[in-house]
């Protein structure tokens, strides 16, 4: 089956990536997070359902998008985002895992946290001790990322376009 799923934390460049690689083969992109607020049907955002509903909440919101996207990666040629929890959802990885080639997004730790803080605080960190709780976070989804695939494309420092050659080496050489 054609299909990729990229894998990793909140804001690893899943779907900017993603993004840019099914635009240079022509492929469909599908990213988890807006299957997600669509299958809410309020208008809501992520980030949103989230806070408004919970981890419960969100995670069967998730589950259903999985659903959702595992159907439209069966036809092939397709890019699924995950989203930065999404690992951590059994229901959600249960329909996504096989479909395709899945690969692990990764930068460094103090990247990845400045970034999330970017765009405010989210609401799976503590006021009291963000950065201790992202880098618990870190830790224990990048163990189950890596449990999941053996494929990891680390980004380190590299553009959109420079990340894309680099996946084009990875699926070129798991494909071919």
């Amino acid at each position: 089956m054609e299909a990729l799923q990229l894998l990793g934390l909140k804001h690893s460049g899943k779907s900017t990536v993603g993004r840019m690689w099914a635009h240079r083969h022509g492929w469909e992109f599908l990213d988890l997070d807006t299957l997600l607020e669509t299958e809410s049907g309020d208008g809501r955002t992520s980030r949103q359902i989230y806070r408004e509903d919970g981890k419960d909440g969100f995670q069967r919101l998730e589950a259903e998008a999985a659903r959702v996207a595992a159907k439209r990666l069966a036809r092939g040629r397709v890019v699924l985002a995950w989203g930065g929890g999404t690992v951590t959802n059994p229901l959600a990885v249960e329909s996504l895992a096989g479909k395709g080639t899945l690969v692990v997004l990764s930068d460094r730790v103090e990247v990845l946290y400045e970034r999330i803080l970017r765009g405010g605080r989210p609401a799976f960190l503590s006021a009291e001790s963000p950065w201790e709780d992202f880098q618990k976070i870190y830790r224990e989804r990048t163990a189950l990322l890596t449990a999941l695939t053996p494929h990891l494309l680390t980004l380190g420092g590299c553009t959109v376009d420079q990340a894309c050659d680099r996946l084009d080496q990875l699926w070129n050489a798991r494909n071919h």
